[in-house]
């Protein structure tokens, strides 16, 4: 990546960190569990993630039309407040369903085997993922044409 000015955390970061804050409010506003808010985004947004980004994700939700068509039909949804990007107090309601949450979704395996099971699944994805979207060292080139090294 070629981060163009200096940031507080890593881009994937502060991305997984929005994130976090808006599972966290669904958790503790009981819209969802610990593991049904994991399995909404395994088996939809993380797939989609894997391959191509928020960007192109959306750009692919604007049919022919791409992002442009996105952004007229979608864009003046982001002025609801439909998510709430402060994180909610961590109360100690909240703090015992996720702590429970996440252990009973690790079912029985350690944080070590959960970690090896993570990057093997990894590397997986992404093997998978070059069959159908070339790597960035291979196709990701700056506006003017010049590869990134």
């Amino acid at each position: 990546l070629h981060v163009r000015h200096e940031i507080e955390g890593h881009i994937a970061d502060r991305l997984m960190e929005a994130l976090w804050r808006e599972s966290l409010h669904i958790v503790n506003d009981g819209i969802a569990t610990t593991e049904e808010v994991d399995k909404a985004f395994t088996h939809a947004a993380g797939l989609r993630y894997a391959q191509y980004g928020p960007f192109m994700t959306f750009h692919l939700a604007g049919g022919e039309g791409g992002m442009r068509h996105m952004l007229k039909q979608f864009g003046p949804a982001l002025k609801k407040p439909w998510t709430k990007l402060i994180a909610p107090e961590l109360t100690d309601d909240l703090y015992h369903k996720v702590v429970n949450g996440s252990e009973a979704s690790s079912q029985g395996y350690t944080m070590s085997e959960l970690d090896q099971k993570r990057n093997e699944f990894l590397i997986k994805v992404k093997e998978l993922a070059e069959q159908y979207w070339p790597s960035d060292s291979k196709a990701m080139k700056k506006s003017n044409g010049a590869e990134l090294q």
